[in-house]
């Protein structure tokens, strides 16, 4: 019987654990921006995605001097204003190689100075020279792992841009061909600049708003954050349901197992 209650007091400290990846950081730019309907819902519902999953949320409006302090930066700034600068950059590469997990906004050929400073910035990080295409495109497929743990197959763009390449990284949403797609991922150890960092971008603000191509778009951004947690804190997940029924079956068979033994 102390056997059983043990496990069963493990069982309950499980199935109630929750992701917390510790502090995360949104940069907005809400100050910068003549975007502000657009800035006010992308923010609003990033920030209810990471609270719901048990992250602690801090929004600015400019990039910090220092942000090591953080687990998670997500620049959603998108706009020409807030293309990023050689000390952003170098602020960027310096939290990515001491292991920070960051999310890139892009959009489509009409801010083309936040793009390719975002562009080069990942070539500086080793990821690669992915080049730019103003592609625009509508239904993108969603590639693994970024089609769970909430099913998500395609996501459909507003106005997106697209990377021509995904260099060292993978695509997030790509063409059927996979020849170009709106959103890159990078791995812990695909920057050769910053092996300990998971970095992640997608050209389009739009999806993230909740409030186009649902519930595809909010599925695709829920996952984002999942990703990124387990690159950057791993040791932080929710046990996956499968393993919660399959240690559940455990104890009834165990309990069982005493019952008939008495």
């Amino acid at each position: 019987m102390k056997t059983l209650k043990h496990l069963l007091c493990v069982a309950g400290l499980a199935l109630s654990g929750t992701v917390s990846a510790g502090p995360i950081l949104i940069i907005n730019g809400a100050d910068q921006t003549t975007e502000v309907g657009t800035t006010n819902a992308l923010t609003a519902n990033l920030q209810a995605l990471h609270l719901a999953v048990g992250n602690t949320v801090t929004i600015v409006d400019s990039l910090l001097a220092d942000i090591s302090g953080y687990s998670q930066v997500w620049d959603v700034r998108f706009f020409n204003a807030a293309a990023l600068d050689s000390a952003a950059q170098n602020t960027y590469m310096n939290y990515l190689g001491n292991g920070g997990g960051l999310f890139l906004m892009g959009e489509n050929s009409s801010f083309m100075d936040r793009n390719n400073s975002v562009l080069e910035l990942i070539e500086l990080l080793g990821g690669g020279a992915l080049g730019f295409d103003g592609c625009f495109d509508g239904t993108q497929m969603v590639h693994a792992p970024f089609t769970g743990p909430n099913a998500v197959s395609e996501v459909t763009y507003a106005a997106s841009g697209c990377f021509m390449d995904n260099g060292t990284g993978q695509w997030i949403t790509s063409r059927a061909d996979g020849s170009m797609g709106s959103g890159v991922a990078f791995g812990v150890g695909s920057l050769s600049n910053a092996m300990a960092g998971a970095l992640t971008t997608i050209l389009d603000v739009n999806f993230m708003m909740n409030q186009f191509d649902l519930p595809n778009s909010q599925e695709l951004t829920k996952n984002l954050i999942g990703f990124i947690g387990d690159q950057v804190d791993p040791g932080n997940d929710i046990p996956a349901p499968a393993s919660i029924l399959l240690f559940a079956a455990g104890l009834a068979g165990l309990r069982m197992r005493m019952r008939y033994s008495n």
